[in-house]
């Protein structure tokens, strides 16, 4: 069984935009692969922390983007505290 994550699309990218997300304690993240576009989201960090913490690799996305991912990606800052960006992975139907 998956864990669930809730997601929101975001609007604004960028390197000041991104960095103003993780202030507010989010993480940016994109989703990709199986033939559709890729969508910008964002993740709470807290949450997220948890599922890390976890080991889960498998997610349930919920909320503006849904269906089963695979964490394909996890960048941390210099020191591995904290998450700069996630990349999901859509598993194939």
């Amino acid at each position: 069984m998956s864990e669930v994550l809730n997601v929101t699309k975001r609007e604004l990218v960028g390197k000041k935009n991104n960095q103003r997300l993780r202030n507010s304690g989010k993480i940016p993240a994109v989703l990709y692969g199986n033939k559709e576009d890729s969508l910008s989201l964002e993740v709470c960090a807290d949450e997220f922390g948890k599922l890390v913490r976890k080991g889960a690799k498998n997610l349930e996305l919920q909320g503006d983007a849904t269906g089963e991912v695979v964490m394909r990606e996890v960048q941390w800052d210099t020191f591995g505290t904290d998450i700069l960006h996630i990349d999901f992975f859509r598993a194939a139907n």
